[in-house]
C-alpha cells in the first residue's frame, strides 16, 4: 500500500515527490547512525524501496536495515504521507543537507563483495519455514573470496530486530518490517545491509574475519528463531478483519543450517563462528547448543572418534553473541515489565529450545525463565566470547525505565506501526535521558544511581558465572551507554578496556586455544558521575554523535528515533 501511494505522489505532483524526496532523503541519512546504534539491525526498509522503486537508488544513504524514519509520520485524509516541502526545512535539516549530502551517517565502510539473497521457498512449503507473514524465510549469504574459500572460515549471524509480545505488536510487524521477508532487496554490499564492525567484509575494519563465507539469517518471526507453533495465531483487528501469523522462527533456523549444508558447502567447513547481535544475540544464547549438535554429524564436524578412524579435523564452532545478554531484571519501580511480556511471546509462539540443561533447572510452567541469557550461559557447550556493554542502551529503555502497556496483552489500539504499543523510558522523567534525545549528560542524580546500579547487577551476574570462568571462553563487557556497538566500524576499532580494543580482544580470543578465560576477559571498571558524560567509565566511548555539531546532532536524534 505504501508503495502504491508513493508512485501516485510521483504521477500526482512531480513537484511535492521531488521536494518530499529531499526530506526522506534527510530523514533516512539522519537515522542511519542512530539506527545503527540504538536500534536492532531491522529489515529493509520503506525509504529504500521508495527510492528503488523510482529507480532513484542512492544505497550509501539508505542501507538495508535503516531509515525506518517516515515510520509514524502524520497521514492526511486520502492516506498519503505527509512530508514538508523542501522550504519547510529548518536551517539544521538544510545544514544537514549541505554539509552531509547523501553521504552515509552510518559508520560502515564494507569491501565490495555481494551478498546474494536466498529465499527458501522450497523449504517454506515443505518445512513450514516462514515469517510472520507467510513470506518464506530467507538468509544474505557472501561467500569468500576464491582465494580464501579453502579455508573452510565462516562466520553465521542471526540478525536482531527486536521482538513482538502478544497478538497487536505481531500483526503490526507483517504490516510494516521485522516480519516478513518481502522487501528484502537482492545482490546487497555489506555496507548497504548495515554489516559493519564484526561483520564487515572490509579488511581494514575487520581483519580476522573479514575473508570468512558470512551469512545473515534474517528475523522475521519476532521471536529470536525460536518460535515453532504449528497452527497460526489470528489476530482481529477493530473491524473484523482476520490475520494468520506463523511462528515458524526455529524452522527458519533449521532451513537456512539445511540449506548452507546441502548447497552451499558448510559440511565441508573448518571453522565456524556463531554469531547474533540484539535479539539474534539472544537466539544463540538459546539455540547454540542445538545448532552444534545439528552440525556434528558431518564431516569436518566429526567426533574424535570419527577424526581418528577418518583423518578429517574437528571443526572450530565458537559463539559470539553481540548485545544479547538481556537481563531478567526489574524497572525503577520494581516491577518485571520487559520479563512478562517475554512470558506471553514465550507462551504464543511455542518458544522452542532444545540441549540446553537450562530446561532441566525448572518445571514446565517455569521454562520460560530459559528466554533469558543468564539462565542458559551456564549450560553452553561451545566457547563463547560475550560481547556487552553493562549499561546497554536498550536495556536502560526497554527494561529499567519501561512501564507496563495499558492493557497488555491485546490492547486496543487505532495506530498500526512497528512502534505503537511499546513502552520504552515510559517511566517519568526518563524520556530525555534513555529515551528518544538518549542524552545521558540530561540524567538525573538518582537516575545515573539507578543506571550505576544496573551496571553492577549485570557485572556481578555474568562474572559469578561458571561458564564466565571456563577455559576456553572469555568476554569484552564494555561501559559505554551503546547498543550494537560490535556492529559499528568506529566503536568496534576505538572501544578499549586495558588498552586492548574490543576487535583486537576478539581476535586474540578467536585465534588462541582453549587458554584460561581470564586471560581473554576484559571488564569495565568505570563508573557514571553526576553530571554525566558518556566518557565517564572509559574515555574510548563515544557518544551516538561524535562528529556533528549541536544543531545536527538534534536532527539526527530526532530523525532516528
Amino acid at each position: 500500500a505504501i508503495l502504491a501511494q508513493a508512485q501516485l505522489t510521483q504521477k500526482q505532483s512531480p513537484v511535492a515527490y521531488t521536494s518530499s524526496r529531499v526530506l526522506v532523503r534527510a530523514r533516512a541519512s539522519s537515522a542511519m547512525v542512530v539506527a545503527s546504534r540504538i536500534l536492532p539491525m531491522s529489515l529493509i526498509t520503506l525509504v529504500h524501496i521508495f527510492f528503488a522503486m523510482t529507480q532513484e537508488v542512492d544505497n550509501a544513504v539508505c542501507a538495508g536495515m535503516s531509515c525506518a524514519a517516515v515510520l509514524g509520520r502524520e497521514w492526511d485524509d486520502t492516506g498519503m504521507l505527509q512530508l514538508p516541502s523542501e522550504e519547510a526545512l529548518t536551517m539544521s535539516q538544510q545544514q544537514l543537507l549541505s554539509t552531509r549530502g547523501d553521504a552515509p551517517l552510518l559508520a560502515v565502510e564494507g569491501g565490495a563483495r555481494n551478498f546474494k539473497l536466498v529465499k527458501m521457498e522450497a523449504k517454506a512449503k515443505s518445512k513450514g519455514a516462514v515469517c510472520l507473514d507467510g513470506t518464506p524465510g530467507a538468509f544474505y549469504i557472501s561467500e569468500a573470496p576464491a582465494e580464501h574459500r579453502k579455508r573452510g572460515q565462516w562466520m553465521i549471524h542471526l540478525q536482531g530486530g527486536g521482538w513482538c509480545y502478544d497478538e497487536p505488536t505481531c500483526y503490526n510487524r507483517t504490516v510494516f518490517m521485522g516480519g516478513s521477508t518481502a522487501l528484502n532487496l537482492p545482490n546487497q554490499t555489506a555496507a548497504e545491509l548495515g554489516l559493519g564492525g564484526i561483520m564487515s567484509d572490509n579488511c581494514s575494519e575487520n581483519p580476522t574475519f573479514c575473508n570468512f563465507t558470512i551469512v545473515l539469517a534474517l528475523s522475521c518471526d519476532g521471536a529470536s528463531f525460536s518460535g515453532d507453533r504449528a497452527d497460526p495465531v489470528v489476530y482481529t483487528d477493530a473491524t473484523g478483519k482476520k490475520t494468520d501469523m506463523w511462528f515458524r522462527g526455529r524452522r527458519i533456523l533449521d532451513a537456512v543450517l539445511d540449506t548452507l549444508l546441502e548447497d552451499y558447502g558448510l559440511d565441508k567447513a573448518k571453522e565456524v563462528l556463531l554469531g547474533g547481535d540484539s535479539a539474534g544475540g539472544l537466539a544463540v544464547f538459546s539455540q547454540a547448543n542445538y545448532i552444534q549438535k545439528k552440525l556434528q554429524p558431518h564431516r569436518r564436524l566429526a567426533t574424535k572418534a570419527h577424526e581418528k578412524q577418518h583423518g578429517s579435523k574437528r571443526l572450530k564452532f565458537r559463539l559470539a553473541p553481540n548485545s544479547g545478554f538481556f537481563l531478567y531484571h526489574d524497572n525503577v519501580g520494581n516491577k518485571m515489565v520487559w520479563q512478562g511480556q517475554m512470558q506471553y511471546l514465550y507462551s504464543m509462539s511455542n518458544w522452542t529450545m532444545s540441549d540446553n540443561a537450562c530446561l532441566q533447572k525448572y518445571v514446565k510452567e517455569l521454562q520460560w525463565l530459559c528466554v533469558f541469557p543468564q539462565n542458559t550461559y551456564p549450560f553452553l557447550r561451545p566457547p563463547i566470547f560475550v560481547l556487552n556493554s553493562a549499561l546497554d542502551f536498550y536495556q536502560t529503555g526497554n527494561f529499567l525505565a519501561a512501564e507496563p502497556i495499558t492493557g497488555f496483552p491485546n490492547w486496543e489500539s487505532t495506530e498500526v506501526s512497528i512502534w505503537s504499543g511499546y513502552n520504552a523510558s515510559a517511566a517519568p522523567g526518563w524520556e530525555h535521558c534513555s529515551g528518544g534525545e538518549a542524552h545521558i549528560e540530561n540524567c538525573t542524580a538518582e537516575q545515573i544511581g539507578q543506571m550505576n546500579g544496573y551496571m553492577d547487577s549485570f557485572i556481578g551476574l555474568i562474572s559469578h558465572t561458571s561458564t564466565f570462568r571456563k577455559k576456553g571462553n572469555g568476554a569484552f563487557i564494555y561501559g559505554c551507554f551503546n547498543h550494537n556497538a560490535e556492529m559499528n566500524d568506529l566503536d568496534y576499532r576505538t572501544y578499549a578496556i586495558g588498552g586492548v580494543p574490543m576487535r583486537e580482544a576478539l581476535a586474540r580470543w578467536w585465534l588462541a586455544g582453549a587458554e584460561p578465560a581470564e586471560k581473554h576477559t576484559y571488564m569495565e571498571g568505570g563508573r557514571y558521575k553526576y553530571p554525566a558524560s558518556v566518557k565517564d567509565p572509559n574515555p574510548t566511548c563515544n557518544y551516538l554523535c561524535d562528529g556533528y555539531d549541536a544543531a545536527t546532532c538534534k536532527v539526527v536524534l530526532t530523525f532516528g528515533r
